[in-house]
């Protein structure tokens, strides 16, 4: 394998998958057909990363190495038979066709079989449009479409069964092939002729499977359609309105929750700028909403009963109220022990100690201001009763004053006074009709009110259980406070307002707070179209999947490389063989030029343009169709004589649209091609077998004519060419052979059946008799289908004509024409026995090797 085809090959290995397993099928199947672009559509879309559901998912068969290479070593390659044919149309031989080496024409007149055999030839070789091969569409349908294949590699022959699905034969993928697609003559924007090399027009397909494919996902793409709503033309500038138009493919589901979000918060967000933007008086309302806030601030005082019937207070408060009594006994036990002996009882206790503070007050205050208390001097009285005291009076005031300073009565009073500021602090509890009345004037809905009202009889019902609880057990209020933050809430929405309202009222800030309202209105909306927007996100990574299965049949790449590759192949050496070529099929006169001009989307463009012209002219306003074919031929010969291969050239009726002198050319070119290599030639033209027969005299090499047939069985039965395509020799030898059946049909089937084959083979002979008189006797100065008169060599033959041989030759043309006619009825001629028949026709043989010997 060359270097430049490894390289090739490797660049396409690189590629996407699509691209190589269409390169594949295209070298094996020469094109793709639908079934072919639908797979490539489904390998390339999951390359992309598209999921095709339900659906046949192809197999992506990559290249192999060796795929781009004909012939690695440049063998010689040539056909030897082809035969066995099976369901290729109504071809039906029951003999192989057999190619020889050199020279080999194919024959065959319309309906002969020679489409099938070069439609064949073409799928087992390979061809430019190899096209679809049916079998015979009038009869059942065939197992299969085979045939058997011979040929030889370097003279190591090779027989084969080969079956049409298996595509091109590699061993043959080497042998050229030129029909009237070849060469690829197209006619540019400018109306100009533009020529394109074998290789390039490979990039030329996959550019253009590439569009295929491009349009294929253009149509997946525009049937996904959004079903997302219009946004209202109002939200479109909206920051929510601009998120929406931004959304992409890759937008986080984070992102949409937030832009989509819609809470309490907006809707009271929504609500107060409604409000702002429809109060008149912006002061009144602000002070509206403080005396509100006022309200709500003293109910969200409640929450310091959750301080106060908190579990640590509650504790604290039962552990108080056990300080409390057990101090208060330790005191009144203690009293007990000192008056035992009054006679009066609850001396210490409570009530009689609250006297006794009276009485300390109302002498210090009053009585005895500069003495201290009690006063027990001389002359004194008792502040309580108002009698003179005596020494015991004294002694027992003196005692309850010891007491009442006592350190235990001192620690009982403490305790009970603290108590008695804990149950003055829970005693205290929310008065039901002030809480309603603050409730009213905080403007609370519906909602909450009960919850409020009920966290208030809540409070109370708790604090009088605590009051009344036992000391030695646990005590939980229970109480939910959790209305609390909600209305801590709505103090700062309220504080909130209350500065917007303050700040709207010292400016004119009307169209700032109608944008905020649009924004939340469109937020709004948007968190109402969520939904929505999440299925047009997936819409969009599967638009963005389409989008990446297009960038993988984008064609800048193959243009790129076809370019490239271009600029090698158009070389000096190319354009000079293309000339040379040119002037050898005498088209030099149409002073053409081969130019690289463009290569749009990598399809480069060779133009033929006319050199010398005065005026610019399109080529296809001067050169005729068969101008156009002829040098397609050159181009296409200046391209298979610049490789090393010594392949068979294979041409399907290479004159088509022209004239003599071209087609003269042609066939003098093709016979050259002979020399070196095996040239097979299919033709319907009896001028190009003229042509052919005698450039292969003029040039001294052999070569082959296969006619092809339609027999009864079937079409494309090789045997000899008709008579009137065979030299005369073999022509005359043929009639001579065919007499063996005419004595079977005289025989077998008597006089009248032998009649009308005889006339045919009458009429046979005069054909040949015209040949002989024009190839022989004439030396073939003259015949009809060329237009030369050649001399040199031959014209000095005519001089050994004598009197006799035309006499001959008359009295021949007369004895073989008179059956072509009308007989009279009277009078008719007979036709001939068979033994005088062939009487005749060896005599015709006779005096044809008799005059060829015959010395001038």
């Amino acid at each position: 394998m060359g270097k430049d085809i490894e390289q090739l090959e490797s660049w396409f290995k690189s590629r996407s998958n699509w691209l190589q397993d269409a390169t594949r099928r295209l070298l094996e199947k020469g094109d793709l057909d639908q079934f072919d672009l639908d797979e490539l559509y489904k390998i390339c879309g999951i390359e992309a990363g598209i999921n095709f559901e339900d659906d046949i998912i192809p197999e992506f068969v990559p290249m192999q190495t060796g795929s781009f290479t004909m012939d690695e070593e440049g063998s010689k390659v040539e056909l030897r038979s082809i035969g066995n044919i099976k369901g290729i149309n109504a071809l039906h031989p029951n003999e192989p066709v057999l190619f020889n080496e050199g020279l080999t024409v194919i024959y065959g007149q319309n309906g002969s079989g020679k489409s099938g055999y070069t439609r064949l030839l073409k799928k087992i070789c390979g061809a430019k449009k190899i096209g679809s091969i049916y079998p015979d569409v009038f009869s059942t349908k065939p197992d299969c479409q085979a045939c058997d294949i011979g040929y030889t590699i370097e003279d190591e022959s090779y027989n084969v069964s080969y079956d049409i699905s298996l595509g091109i034969n590699d061993h043959l993928s080497s042998i050229e092939i030129y029909d009237s697609d070849c060469g690829s003559v197209y006619v540019n924007e400018e109306n100009e002729l533009a020529y394109e090399p074998e290789l390039l027009r490979v990039f030329s397909r996959l550019i253009e499977i590439s569009d295929e494919l491009s349009e294929k996902f253009n149509f997946a793409s525009e049937r996904l359609v959004s079903t997302m709503p219009t946004i209202p033309q109002i939200y479109l500038e909206t920051p929510s309105g601009k998120w929406l138009g931004k959304i992409k493919h890759d937008t986080a589901s984070t992102i949409t929750d937030e832009a989509c979000q819609w809470n309490d918060e907006y809707k009271h967000s929504l609500e107060a700028l409604v409000v702002r933007l429809n109060t008149p008086d912006l002061a009144t309302e602000a002070t509206k909403l403080k005396k509100v806030k006022v309200k709500v601030d003293e109910l969200i005082k409640l929450r310091n009963w959750e301080n106060k019937l908190g579990v640590d207070k509650c504790s604290a408060y039962l552990d108080k109220k056990k300080d409390s009594v057990t101090k208060v006994k330790a005191a009144t036990k203690y009293a007990k022990s000192i008056f035992e002996q009054i006679p009066l009882t609850g001396v210490g206790e409570e009530i009689w100690s609250l006297m006794w503070e009276h009485a300390r007050a109302y002498s210090k205050q009053v009585c005895y201001p500069e003495t201290e208390f009690p006063n027990v001097t001389d002359g004194s009285v008792c502040v309580l009763c108002q009698q003179p005291l005596n020494e015991e009076a004294k002694q027992k005031l003196i005692q309850f004053e010891s007491f009442v300073k006592g350190e235990l009565e001192l620690a009982a009073k403490k305790s009970t006074d603290e108590l008695a500021v804990f149950e003055s602090s829970l005693s205290d509890t929310p008065d039901e009709e002030l809480i309603s009345t603050i409730v009213v004037a905080a403007n609370l809905d519906d909602a909450l009110t009960p919850l409020v009202m009920n966290l208030r009889m809540a409070i109370e019902n708790a604090a009088g259980k605590l009051l009344k609880a036992e000391v030695d057990k646990e005590f939980e209020s229970g109480i939910d406070f959790s209305i609390i933050p909600q209305l801590e809430k709505i103090s700062i929405e309220l504080e909130i307002s209350v500065k917007q309202l303050e700040e709207d009222a010292k400016k004119n800030n009307g169209t700032s707070l109608e944008k905020q309202k649009v924004e939340l209105e469109a937020r709004k909306w948007l968190s109402e179209q969520k939904q929505s927007v999440l299925s047009e996100i997936e819409l969009l990574k599967q638009k963005e999947k389409i989008d990446a299965a297009k960038k993988l049949v984008k064609t800048r790449e193959l243009s790129i490389k076809k370019s490239n590759l271009a600029e090698e192949l158009v070389t000096e050496e190319y354009i000079s063989r293309f000339y040379k070529e040119v002037k050898g099929l005498g088209a030099e006169r149409l002073n053409v030029k081969l130019e690289k001009t463009r290569a749009p989307k990598g399809r480069v463009y060779f133009q033929l343009k006319l050199t010398g012209s005065a005026e610019k002219v399109a080529v296809n306003d001067v050169l005729s169709e068969g101008e156009f074919r002829i040098i397609s031929l050159a181009a296409f010969l200046a391209d298979v004589r610049g490789r090393t291969e010594k392949s068979t050239f294979l041409f399907d009726d290479p004159i088509s649209s022209l004239d003599q002198e071209y087609e003269e050319k042609v066939a003098a070119r093709l016979v050259e091609l002979s020399n070196t290599r095996q040239v097979i030639v299919f033709t319907h033209r009896l001028s190009l077998l003229a042509s052919l027969e005698g450039e292969v005299k003029n040039q001294g090499v052999s070569h082959n004519v296969i006619g092809l047939s339609r027999e009864y069985w079937g079409v494309g039965q090789p045997g000899s060419p008709p008579l009137f395509a065979q030299n005369t020799k073999k022509a005359i030898n043929t009639l001579i052979s065919n007499m063996s059946e005419g004595n079977r049909i005289y025989e077998e089937e008597g006089y009248e059946k032998y009649s009308s084959w005889a006339k045919a083979i009458c009429s046979h002979a005069r054909i040949t008799i015209e040949r002989v008189v024009e190839c022989d006797l004439l030396a073939d100065v003259v015949q009809r289908f060329r237009r030369p008169i050649n001399t040199k060599g031959k014209l000095k033959k005519i001089a050994k004509v004598s009197i006799a041989d035309c006499s001959f030759i008359d009295e021949m043309m007369t004895i073989f024409s008179k059956y072509e006619h009308a007989q009279p009825n009277e009078a008719p001629v007979s036709i001939p026995l068979p033994n005088e028949l062939e009487t005749r026709l060896t005599s015709l043989r006779d005096w044809r090797e008799n005059f060829i010997d015959r010395e001038i």
